[in-house]
């Protein structure tokens, strides 16, 4: 299919061609107005890698919930059972997902209390894992990691939010494209960093519920030969029976595949149905229109539009991941790859543009779950001194 072929090239030569900075946008944080009322289907972001100490394994994350401070992490860390928090995977080249990858948790009661996660692999296979409790101390807690017999591993748990971005700049760079179209405010990033150019990372200091899970490869795809595969995740509620003996269905709430799509170039009148909308949706044309118009509105040429529609719309909003080439965005995408600078970039007609916020407000593990320890409250009431990060 035409994405398959054009992922590692197309977006590679948009982005990486142009980019004299380390690749680095795009968050799906509270990016519709239905989602800003439902803190716990919120999606933050996708995140799909070859794990790199086992490359025949997949590492798919999803964070859900962000904004969750460290002085209220024991009440606010808990997921939501009456979701399903769905990986769609998608194994053909086109727009439809073939294969899932489900995750049910059991009712939270936060305070240090456990909750149970029911995986469902797209093999049929099942397991449990107890999640890993939010505590109030001065130390993280241990992360706990159940390994399964299918070869599959599972996290669930609050963690420092692995996106870094500054928000504020991002808000006013897309505001001033609406104000003033093909003309946007491409100062505000370095206005906000300052003399020094340090930008500030608005999800600094902040926690987020991750749903993270290695699985085998072979799983994944099942009997198809491909080595690509395509990932997005949705975040789901069972319809209400208005009438006796009415079939109730799961609906999605928020999806999330590649960065940015919906946050930055889906007017607001139009974002809960794009969250809505299944990947289908994207590849039939139905926010093709709205698309274009943002992406005239940041001042890109119309032959640079088609060329990322066909990434970002014509096969469907997917993150797609090749298993033989080792993961960096936007082939996958790593906790590590600098997203906003990246897609910042790419929207600026390829010219090179950055928020100056090059990397985590917390190191990274070497090892699944790879997220950051969880932020706890001030060690101690001790002030340190303020990093502007979260301003």
């Amino acid at each position: 299919m035409k994405n398959m072929k054009l992922v590692p090239t197309l977006i590679a030569t948009a982005i990486v061609a142009f980019l004299a900075i380390p690749l680095g946008l795009a968050s799906d944080h509270v990016d519709a107005p239905l989602i800003a009322q439902d803190h716990a289907s919120d999606l933050g972001d996708t995140y799909a890698f070859l794990d790199p100490n086992d490359p025949s394994k997949v590492v798919l994350i999803m964070t859900t919930n962000p904004f969750v401070i460290s002085s209220e992490a024991i009440g606010q860390a808990i997921f939501d059972h009456r979701l399903r928090y769905r990986f769609e995977i998608e194994t053909t080249g086109d727009a439809t997902p073939d294969r899932f990858v489900d995750i049910r948790y059991s009712k939270g009661l936060g305070r240090g209390q456990v909750q149970t996660a029911t995986i469902t692999l797209p093999n049929g296979h099942s397991f449990t894992a107890p999640t890993t409790p939010s505590v109030q101390g001065d130390t993280p807690p241990e992360l706990v990691v159940t390994n399964d017999a299918s070869g599959a591993s599972f996290f669930g748990g609050s963690a420092d939010d692995p996106f870094f971005m500054d928000n504020t700049a991002a808000n006013r760079f897309v505001l001033s494209s609406i104000a003033n179209p093909g003309n946007p405010d491409r100062t505000v990033f370095a206005k906000r960093a300052g003399p020094d150019r340090i930008g500030r990372d608005t999800y600094a200091g902040f926690n987020i519920l991750v749903t993270a899970i290695s699985v085998p490869a072979s799983i994944l795809t099942g009997s198809s030969a491909g080595n690509v595969i395509g990932v997005n995740s949705v975040a789901q509620r069972l319809s209400p029976a208005l009438f006796p003996g009415q079939e109730r269905r799961f609906v999605t709430i928020d999806r999330d595949g590649l960065p940015l799509v919906n946050n930055g170039l889906i007017p607001a009148p139009r974002k809960d149905q794009y969250n809505a909308s299944p990947t289908q949706a994207d590849a039939n044309g139905r926010f093709r229109a709205d698309l274009i118009q943002s992406l005239r509105n940041f001042g890109n040429s119309d032959a640079h539009i088609e060329d990322i529609l066909d990434v970002i719309a014509d096969n469907g909003d997917i993150l797609r991941l090749r298993l033989d080439t080792p993961t960096k965005f936007p082939n996958g995408r790593t906790l590590q790859d600098d997203i906003a600078d990246a897609v910042f970039t790419l929207i600026n007609n390829g010219q090179p543009l950055t928020d100056f916020v090059d990397g985590n407000d917390g190191p990274f593990r070497t090892r699944f779950p790879f997220v950051a320890d969880p932020i706890q409250p001030n060690p101690l009431g001790i002030d340190n001194v303020d990093d502007r990060t979260r301003l």
